[in-house]
């Protein structure tokens, strides 16, 4: 679009326009003046003359310089605000002025606080997660009371007991199950090659049977008491309503 250069009415500085503002107001934007921009093409219109009698010496050229001259608008009055480094002590400081922290600080996206620490993947002030840019849901919750934690508490302290029972049968078996099977019908009249007590089942089967009744039912008993005991040792949440 061609450009026109025009005069400002007011700092006469030489403005670039385009022509499709020819006809509107605008502002200068070295002094702020506003004015209407006029076609500089166009030619300046002579005031017409009344009709039946002679015009005056130089009036249509003294109206139609009036008609030129556009009217000046008052200047808006000066802002009150100045920045905080002014000379005026009294001024008020800008309130959209920027704060400079001296470096850059880590800040979250969602709530524009102050991430502590810098490298935290989630916000202590809003729980909006920096790796899957999720906020975490927040509610209102009951604190726990003594029965709740019992009811949490007590199946796991109660596998705890029954995989140590279990543990401690084992150790006995394996220590006394010689002399429990003596002086049963498993025993026999005679001696072994060792000059022991011979059965006919030998202990160490019942050993065996003993152990391999008791091993799973140990591991999974010791690994709900750990789980309820260690890592999921608070209660159930319960919300409020």
């Amino acid at each position: 679009m061609p450009t026109v250069e025009i005069p400002c009415p007011n700092c006469e500085k030489a403005l670039k326009v385009p022509e499709s503002v020819f006809g509107k107001k605008i502002k200068c934007k070295d002094c702020g003046h506003a004015f209407v921009v006029r076609d500089p093409s166009a030619p300046k219109s002579s005031g017409p003359t009344k009709p039946g009698g002679p015009s005056k010496p130089g009036g249509a050229s003294v109206k139609a310089k009036k008609e030129e001259e556009p009217k000046e608008e008052q200047k808006p009055a000066a802002s009150t605000y100045k920045f905080e480094d002014d000379e005026d002590e009294g001024a008020k400081p800008n309130p959209l002025g920027m704060v400079d922290e001296g470096q850059d600080v880590a800040r979250c996206p969602f709530c524009a606080k102050e991430l502590e620490p810098p490298d935290a993947i989630v916000c202590v002030h809003c729980g909006f997660n920096n790796v899957t840019r999720v906020r975490a849901e927040s509610k209102k919750v009951w604190a726990p009371d003594a029965n709740d934690w019992m009811q949490h508490l007590a199946p796991g302290v109660l596998a705890l007991i029954g995989c140590i029972a279990l543990i401690v049968l084992d150790i006995m078996s394996w220590i006394n199950m010689r002399e429990w099977l003596t002086g049963t019908f498993l025993q026999k009249d005679d001696k072994d090659a060792q000059g022991e007590i011979a059965f006919y089942v030998k202990p160490g089967a019942f050993i065996t049977f003993i152990l391999a009744a008791t091993i799973l039912p140990i591991i999974g008993m010791g690994r709900f008491a750990i789980k309820r005991l260690a890592i999921e040792y608070m209660p159930t949440e319960k919300a409020k309503t």
